[in-house]
């Protein structure tokens, strides 16, 4: 069976126009980013760590949490959650929607990336809207360590306009940027069952 079935990838989900409206307001120095100094929550439920794992900070704005808006800023992202929703086929449901914005860290090395996890225990759709073309690959990885780390099954290399979409029980990471300025994403967590 192929690991890698699951892992979708559409490019130009929305025009090139309101990409780049998107990445100029996003990236641009007027956006509210708040200091998150961990990229996700270890707890071996959600959360783990192996032999490549490294934590460093990152920008974050959460847009939604717990099913509930909590951004101000949710205007720039509704004809993208809505072009998601239709392109997938799923109900309009979220239960999170969150920008994070990484930048080249000096103490990852090439084979480093920040913890693997799930976006949520609930049963849903994790889609990833990339806001800019950077390096800083997206790893998608088995959900057993073999020899304390877990093998990597599938890499997305950021493309400003493509969503990557998934089951929620796909185990997955990233690396920072290492030859671009930042990589911006836009992670959103449809929820199936509700």
């Amino acid at each position: 069976m192929d690991p890698t079935k699951n892992i979708h990838v559409v490019e130009n989900i929305i025009p090139v126009d309101q990409q780049d409206a998107l990445e100029n307001k996003l990236l641009g120095n007027q956006f509210p980013l708040f200091l998150n100094t961990k990229s996700v929550h270890v707890d071996d439920e959600t959360g783990f760590w192996d032999i490549n794992t490294t934590e460093s900070v990152r920008l974050n704005h959460c847009f939604v949490t717990e099913g509930k808006l909590v951004s101000n800023e949710w205007g720039l992202l509704e004809s993208l959650a809505l072009a998601i929703v239709n392109k997938i086929g799923i109900p309009p449901k979220m239960s999170s929607c969150k920008l994070n914005v990484n930048f080249p860290i000096a103490d990852f090395s090439e084979k480093n990336y920040y913890p693997p996890h799930y976006d949520t225990s609930d049963k849903g759709i994790v889609a990833i809207y990339y806001v800019n073309d950077s390096d800083g690959d997206t790893l998608f990885m088995t959900n057993e360590k073999i020899d304390g780390e877990y093998p990597i099954i599938y890499s997305f290399t950021p493309k400003k306009g493509a969503l990557v979409y998934f089951p929620e029980n796909q185990l997955h990471a990233n690396r920072p940027p290492r030859a671009t300025a930042a990589r911006c994403v836009i992670n959103f967590n449809f929820l199936q069952d509700f």
